[in-house]
């Protein structure tokens, strides 16, 4: 869960089993191993039961609804997302081809200019903006788009249209040598409509490839374009409105991915990670 989304009950259960450091212990579930001493007294006595009961409502109300721990789960929280994403952008990374990974990295290493500059103006909340906002965004969608070009690649490889064209027109040759409704026809039939759905298919295929080429190679111009400005302003907050301006120019390109679900399932951005710019990746080897 994301550390925006924490509820009251989330702080509750992160308290019931929180560690805490114990010198020469390590880390210690002290409220659960509370409540199993509590448990093993009231074998003796039921009165330690309901004192254990009384602990425990007070100790999660007082934990749950503390600002400082909030704080301390939502960190948590964070952490765990980011390295979640962190994993996942790396596991998309090393789908990449080596020259699709390193066109990657070579527009991180732009952003990461671009950053740069922006640091050298002292402009921490603009910065951060850049950092988490519209550059992570387009680093993320740069990166989606690279992974789907290499699936959709792999199927326009691995079909010839001219092959499928030949086959179709040989399975209607062969149908009409054969009596309209017998089981011979029947199953010429739905193979017939099969391998024109794999033409229809390719055909998508070569469409959406030239689609994503064509969007890979304006995110690269922006990002240029938005270094080159960088280097030259003095005003971080221009800055960042200028890169607003370049992800509503990419309304259209998130509304294709989300048309195309197919094409991108399970990498909506929806669900985009941050700081996709601090993560290290490892090119491949030639």
């Amino acid at each position: 869960m994301k550390s925006e989304e924490l509820g009251f009950l989330d702080y509750v259960k992160a308290a019931f089993s929180w560690r805490y450091r114990v010198p020469g212990m390590g880390h210690l579930p002290l409220n659960v191993l509370a409540l199993v001493g509590f448990g093993i007294l009231g074998l003796g006595h039921p009165a330690f039961w309901l004192l254990g009961l009384a602990f425990e409502a007070g100790y999660l109300s007082l934990m749950a609804g503390e600002p400082r721990f909030q704080k301390l789960v939502q960190g948590r929280a964070f952490m765990e997302e980011r390295k979640r994403w962190q994993v996942r952008q790396s596991s998309l990374f090393e789908s990449l081809d080596q020259p699709s990974q390193e066109r990657y990295r070579r527009l991180v290493d732009v952003c990461q200019k671009i950053i740069a500059n922006t640091e050298a103006l002292n402009a921490g909340a603009a910065m951060g903006d850049l950092r988490t906002g519209g550059l992570n965004q387009m680093v993320w969608m740069f990166l989606r788009l690279l992974y789907t070009k290499i699936r959709t690649k792999s199927i326009t490889e691995s079909v010839k249209a001219g092959e499928l064209e030949e086959e179709i027109k040989r399975i209607a040759e062969q149908m009409e040598k054969e009596s309209e409704g017998s089981a011979m026809h029947r199953s010429l039939q739905g193979t017939l409509e099969i391998q024109k759905k794999r033409l229809e298919n390719l055909d998508k295929a070569g469409g959406s490839l030239k689609v994503i080429e064509a969007e890979l190679n304006r995110i690269e111009k922006q990002v240029r374009l938005l270094n080159e400005e960088a280097s030259m302003s003095s005003d971080p907050e221009s800055l960042t409105v200028r890169l607003d301006g370049v992800m509503q120019s990419l309304h259209g390109t998130s509304k294709w991915m989300s048309e195309h679900g197919e094409l991108f399932g399970g990498l909506e951005e929806a669900t985009m990670p941050r700081n996709l710019l601090d993560t290290p990746l490892r090119l491949k080897e030639g």
